[in-house]
């Protein structure tokens, strides 16, 4: 993401102590665009002493901390500048970039669905949301996001690259014609030639690619995906011994690349090297054990290898991991069948459904998230809501919304207590996750905590700038402070 100091804004006004803030403020500014930032950040924080009610000012402090890597004291910046000023774009669009440095995605994706909504014309913000998108594996909206950027700036390589990856899964003939303008736009990268390659040969168009293939190596002979790519092409062309040649050097330059190892062994073993298409189609499995197409090519040299067991073995692993690939897709249906049904008012029949789901896929952590939730809010055993987002967080520990529903439900049962270290957990690993941010502000109101209470409605005001009740429990917060009875 871009990150900017740009001239104060602050409006001239006529008392001194306004314009002594001012000047603070615009000398900050010329400190942080000439890298000095410990003095930048004294002169903002000299500046809001003077007039803490100018958002620009603490956008700019925020700036200036995230620039020097604070992510956490850049984001209470951003958040106060938001709390004065909830349409100040920028500071929301650097808030997002502050979520993805914390790892909290979920928080990034929706603070830009905010941004891009509040200023259409702002290029890199659509940027940043397509490629927040397909990392999540929404392919389509980032495509329609990245379109929006290239429309706004048409001659952008990075905007042009950015669209065409993510093309090659939506339109594979608009991919190769948008990463072809990538290519003409940037003709020195070796990262446009190589995509523009892959789309040419996920095209079927292996002659095409070849060429653009082999200009990414001229510029950058140590790129493992185009050498491997250039193997695989090898393959498709049937020159089988390119093709060892090139995957070999790929996995010397990339050694834990699981689909160069299986592409090896399937040039060795059409080459009639069993031995070798053994080890190398071995080795992929040892790096991803479940690539299917691996063991089912390694039952093949194993079978001419003469070596039946362990070729049946292979196969019965492939018929195994085929089943779990496509019970696990049968789960994702059934959840969101399950979902639709208690939304319908159809509690027990979800309940159900979500069992079949757990039954047909039982490590898929939505399937026991969503179980936890509706057990919950059908009035069921508190205990067993737990246990199932206490099975989602055994099945990825990362899922900062199970330490916050676990919060929920324990907050529901009486047990407040034991569900403050839940919601901090949540915050922690999400820091925009605005509903645990409000737990944690009610807690903090209640508790007579009034900083902490105002840090997290100030949060939650950034985060969701139509929530009234987090401007009110802020002022509340604030006037317990001034005033203590």
């Amino acid at each position: 993401m871009l990150i900017f100091l740009t001239a104060s804004v602050l409006a001239v006004a006529q008392q001194s102590l306004d314009q002594t803030a001012a000047a603070y403020d615009q000398h900050g500014v010329q400190l942080a665009q000439r890298g000095d930032l410990p003095a930048a950040i004294e002169q903002f924080r000299t500046a809001l002493k003077l007039d803490p009610k100018e958002p620009a000012v603490w956008y700019h402090l925020g700036l200036a901390y995230d620039q020097a890597r604070q992510t956490d004291e850049a984001m209470a910046g951003f958040e106060e500048a938001l709390r004065l000023q909830p349409a100040h774009v920028e500071a929301r669009y650097m808030l997002a970039d502050c979520c993805h440095k914390r790892g909290d995605f979920a928080g990034e994706l929706n603070l830009l669905s905010e941004v891009v909504k509040r200023a259409p014309e702002f290029a890199d913000a659509h940027y940043n949301y397509g490629v927040a998108l397909k990392r999540q594996g929404k392919v389509q909206a980032a495509a329609e996001e990245l379109r929006a950027a290239v429309r706004l700036k048409p001659a952008d390589p990075k905007y042009l690259l950015a669209l065409g990856v993510s093309l090659v899964e939506v339109d594979r003939k608009e991919a190769v014609r948008v990463l072809r303008d990538a290519v003409r736009y940037r003709a020195d990268d070796a990262d446009a030639h190589y995509n523009l390659g892959l789309a040419l040969a996920t095209d079927g168009q292996d002659t095409t690619a070849v060429p653009e293939l082999k200009r990414a190596l001229e510029l950058n002979p140590k790129h493992a995906a185009a050498v491997r790519a250039m193997g695989v092409t090898f393959i498709h062309q049937g020159k089988f011994d390119e093709a060892v040649a090139a995957l070999q050097r790929a996995l010397e330059l990339a050694a834990n690349d699981a689909e160069a190892a299986n592409n090896l062994g399937t040039a060795q073993l059409r080459l009639k090297n069993v031995n070798g298409a053994v080890e190398s189609l071995e080795k992929a499995i040892h790096i991803n054990p479940n690539l299917i197409k691996a063991h089912a090519t390694l039952a093949q040299a194993y079978q001419r290898a003469g070596r039946a067991a362990e070729a049946q073995r292979e196969s019965e692993r492939v018929a195994s991991l085929t089943a779990e690939q496509r019970n696990l897709g049968r789960a994702m249906v059934l959840v969101d069948s399950a979902v639709q049904q208690f939304s319908a008012g159809h509690a027990r029949e979800a309940i159900s459904t979500l069992q079949q789901a757990i039954s047909a896929s039982p490590g898929f952590p939505d399937a026991h998230f969503q179980l936890g939730r509706i057990v919950r809010e059908s009035g069921g055993d508190p205990n067993e809501a737990i246990a199932c987002f206490r099975r989602v967080l055994n099945l990825d520990p990362e899922r900062a919304d199970a330490h916050y529903e676990i919060g929920v439900t324990l907050e529901l049962a009486g047990r407040k207590a034991e569900a403050l270290p839940e919601y901090r957990i949540a915050v922690e690993m999400a820091p925009c996750h605005a509903d645990a941010r409000t737990a944690l502000a009610r807690a903090a109101l209640e508790a007579g905590e009034w900083p902490d209470a105002q840090k997290e409605f100030r949060a939650v005001i950034a985060l969701a700038p139509q929530n009234a009740g987090a401007r009110k429990g802020y002022d509340q917060a604030v006037a317990r402070q001034q005033h203590p009875q």
